[in-house]
């Protein structure tokens, strides 16, 4: 038999560490460590609210994963509702005399039409990649090595279909004198 000393729970005290005594909280000190499991829950007892958790449905992954085309889709109605406001601003900006109230309209107007621009430069890179990725899957039905395009090459084509589209109305050469303009001033701001 051990002479040594043991703690309450017989681990060694010398070898193990004693039980750590768990400290519960209470409000008052003659109150139970812990309520009883025997009596009753009173009826006037509130209800366990649960918590609300706010999630944002872009950034989870519960939601899925954000397809472009898709959301093309689905919200191609949008672009109708935005040519109708714009036709309401319009009319508006034509009967407004208030000279506040016309620059907020034509700074909504302006707004609308360079949301309708960029996404038709969006919806003509989209055609672009489409169309390269079609010749691409063409040459592998053929047998040849398929060949996809680079974003650099992409960006190219997208250029030179600018540039004959300007051709058509004539209005390279005030394109040309913007984007000098637009040049000299970003070099000023560095120098």
């Amino acid at each position: 038999v051990s002479t040594q000393s043991t703690g309450s729970s017989g681990i060694n005290a010398e070898y193990g560490a004693p039980p750590k005594s768990k400290d519960f909280k209470r409000e008052f000190k003659r109150n139970p460590r812990e309520t009883t499991s025997k009596r009753k829950v009173s009826v006037l007892r509130a209800p366990a609210v649960c918590k609300r958790t706010t999630r944002d449905p872009r950034f989870d992954d519960l939601s899925g994963e954000f397809d472009e085309n898709m959301f093309q889709e689905s919200y191609s109605f949008l672009g109708s509702i935005r040519s109708g406001e714009k036709t309401e601003l319009q009319t508006e900006l034509k009967k407004c005399k208030d000279p506040r109230r016309r620059d907020q309209l034509v700074r909504l107007i302006n707004k609308i039409n360079t949301a309708e621009k960029a996404q038709a430069i969006k919806a003509e890179r989209q055609k672009l990649k489409v169309d390269s990725r079609k010749t691409a899957m063409d040459n592998v039905k053929q047998g040849k090595n398929p060949y996809f395009a680079k974003k650099g090459e992409l960006r190219k084509s997208e250029l030179r279909n600018k540039f004959d589209k300007l051709k058509k109305e004539g209005n390279v050469d005030t394109y040309l004198a913007k984007r000098r303009k637009k040049n000299l001033q970003k070099d000023k701001k560095t120098l």
